[in-house]
């Protein structure tokens, strides 16, 4: 039977919760001896709640022996982020949206490790996407991270897209833009637009559109994008689909600024 003090609490679940924290504070891979040093722990200790966590999949051993946050402690933080406020205060109007463009649906919100998607909507057309709740999108070549890219402060964004462009050079690929040059470019008009596209950037023959959503506050509080075939989403200008699109996100914009 598990151990219940109503009055005072479980000290060792306080305790492993404590390791968790300091998991998820140092937010990447992490020796054992390092963790017991921020914990001011026996090392033999800390090894034993990570053994408890490992088992129940809030943290995981790497083979170079680093301890890390499992998938069941990212399966956490992102339930709480699907649940935000804003998100949830919109959520009719998301799916209304959807009905009206009948185009694929996602929202992102900014991870530690770039755009999370946590809401995905189907396209009512048949197309193959791979991407799910939970993925990662990239910052150079998607419409989502083009959009973060674009709206959140550079030094937070810079050393995230020189890694993409660090990994496509040893993977032998080419991703646009391909310097920050020319980052700065699609910045700024990606700014003037309110809106980032990625015609087949990321997945052949998908296209994909991005706009800002705000807070009462105006600042960005996630990104949500359409995509489709190139056949039911067109991007040229004069689109009627396209323009229908930012329209529903400004009226979401407004509706959002009057609650």
């Amino acid at each position: 039977m598990i151990e219940e003090k109503l009055s005072g609490g479980v000290q060792s679940l306080e305790v492993g919760l404590a390791v968790l924290n300091a998991l998820l504070e140092h937010n990447k891979p992490i020796i054992l001896k390092e963790l017991s040093s921020k914990l001011d722990m026996h090392p033999a200790k800390v090894h034993r709640y990570l053994v408890s966590l490992i088992r129940m999949n809030y943290a995981k051993q790497l083979e170079g022996g680093q301890y890390a946050l499992g998938d069941q402690a990212w399966r956490l933080g992102l339930n709480c982020i699907q649940h935000t406020d804003v998100l949830q205060l919109v959520q009719h109007l998301i799916y209304e949206l959807q009905s009206k463009i009948g185009c694929g649906i996602q929202i992102s919100k900014w991870s530690p490790k770039g755009p999370l998607v946590v809401q995905s909507i189907e396209s009512n057309h048949p197309i193959s996407i791979v991407t799910k709740v939970g993925s990662i999108m990239p910052l150079v070549n998607s419409a989502a991270g083009r959009v973060f890219a674009s709206y959140l402060p550079e030094a937070l964004i810079k050393p995230l897209m020189h890694s993409e462009w660090e990994k496509a050079t040893l993977n032998h690929s080419q991703v646009k833009p391909t310097n920050w040059d020319e980052f700065l470019v699609l910045k700024e008009n990606t700014l003037q637009q309110g809106m980032a596209i990625a015609q087949g950037d990321l997945l052949v023959g998908i296209n994909a559109v991005g706009l800002p959503i705000f807070n009462a506050h105006l600042a960005m509080e996630f990104c949500i994008v359409a995509l489709d075939s190139e056949m039911f989403l067109p991007v040229n200008a004069g689109s009627e689909k396209l323009e229908r699109f930012k329209r529903e996100v400004a009226a979401m914009n407004q509706y959002i600024q009057t609650r």
